[in-house]
């Protein structure tokens, strides 16, 4: 029993540190959902899960306390790997189908968990110095088992499916080991279901502390561990009001651009602004086209807009625009309202180093 005890305890410092890290660090997780639902994971799974699983094997516990422990465990793990799963969607592309598979999981756990709580659904077995759990309701085994394999099949196809759409290179290895990582355990945990030998107790134990100690390394070490991995800013434009072009950085190369490379596209979003450059403060505006965003804000004070094309406008960038803006416009604020006949641009080429202070993600490493 202290062993488990250790182990419980073990977990729950490791989760806790990741939680108080997750809320002092929420503005790097992109929005307020995502780093939300990241404590709510480290919670049920981390405490509430392992906590209850291991204590129900305790031969030491009243029975029904330990087969009412096993209960709860079932719940806090159905919980816990949807909305895993959830969040594994959002960090790849945040889309509206979070709420079709929110729907989905709240239905099929509404009934394992109701199934589970049913008399004599689960019976309690002694065994070699350890409680085992066997299934009698046999509905409640298959669906359980089902769910964790849909869990298995949805991480694993979302990863696939937008692998070659992440960002770069070290994201896309971070997330394979995680998703391999999770897969994984979801398997041992289904096969200590089946089984319910001791041994695969021992291995998901491990494998579970080993992994929740990788994911809390990866997210105090990363700067911005979960901005949309899928997201991309394609170009970073500044112009004067008189249309003329200040400054201009590509994401995609990572260098800067002039004029005669600008596309269509983003002269649409140009003419747009120029035909909109009224008094307005403190407003993003946005321009949705087939496969872009074209995000743009104009500072009328100091007589400059700012466009921005991205695949999927969020709420990271929104607050590095405004904040790209702010510094910008208080080193340049001068030149920009005193700017009369010929314009010399290379005094804005200091952009460039607000733009590596203030969109870090979406840099060519």
């Amino acid at each position: 029993m202290m062993i488990n005890i250790l182990i419980i305890i073990m977990s729950s410092i490791i989760s806790l540190v990741a939680m108080f890290f997750v809320f002092f660090n929420r503005v790097s997780f992109g929005n307020t959902f995502t780093y939300f639902l990241t404590n709510i994971i480290f919670l049920l799974m981390g405490i509430f899960f392992l906590g209850s699983f291991l204590l129900s094997t305790e031969i030491h516990l009243n029975e029904n306390i330990a087969l009412n422990l096993w209960y709860f465990s079932i719940v806090f793990w159905v919980l816990s790997i949807g909305l895993l799963s959830i969040l594994q969607k959002i960090i790849i592309k945040f889309e509206e189908k979070i709420i079709l598979y929110t729907l989905f999981y709240s239905f099929i756990i509404g009934i394992i968990v109701g199934l589970t709580f049913l008399s004599n659904s689960i019976m309690i077995i002694s065994d070699n110095g350890h409680y085992k759990f066997r299934f009698d309701n046999l509905l409640l085994f298959s669906l359980l088992l089902i769910y964790n394999l849909i869990i298995i099949l949805v991480i694993s196809y979302n990863f696939i499916k937008y692998l070659s759409n992440i960002r770069n290179n070290k994201s896309q290895i971070i997330l394979s080991m995680i998703t391999f990582q999770f897969t994984f355990i979801i398997f041992v945990y289904s096969m200590n279901i089946i089984t319910q030998n001791i041994i695969f107790i021992y291995i998901f134990v491990i494998l579970f502390l080993v992994d929740e100690i990788f994911i809390v390394f990866y997210i105090i070490k990363i700067p911005f561990p979960f901005i949309e991995f899928t997201n991309k800013i394609y170009d970073f434009i500044i112009f004067h009001r008189s249309g003329i072009l200040l400054y201009s950085y590509n994401f995609e190369t990572g260098k800067e651009t002039d004029e005669a490379l600008i596309k269509g596209s983003i002269l649409i979003g140009i003419n747009h602004i120029l035909s909109n450059f009224i008094d307005r403060k403190d407003q993003l505006n946005l321009i949705k086209m087939k496969n872009r965003d074209i995000v743009f804000e104009y500072d009328n004070i100091h007589g400059y807009a700012l466009l921005l094309t991205t695949n999927h406008k969020n709420a990271f960038i929104d607050k590095a625009v405004n904040s790209f803006m702010t510094k910008f416009s208080s080193i340049n604020g001068n030149i920009l309202k005193n700017l009369t006949g010929l314009i010399d641009v290379s005094e804005f080429r200091n952009a460039k180093e607000i733009i590596l202070e203030n969109f870090e993600p979406f840099l060519i490493k």
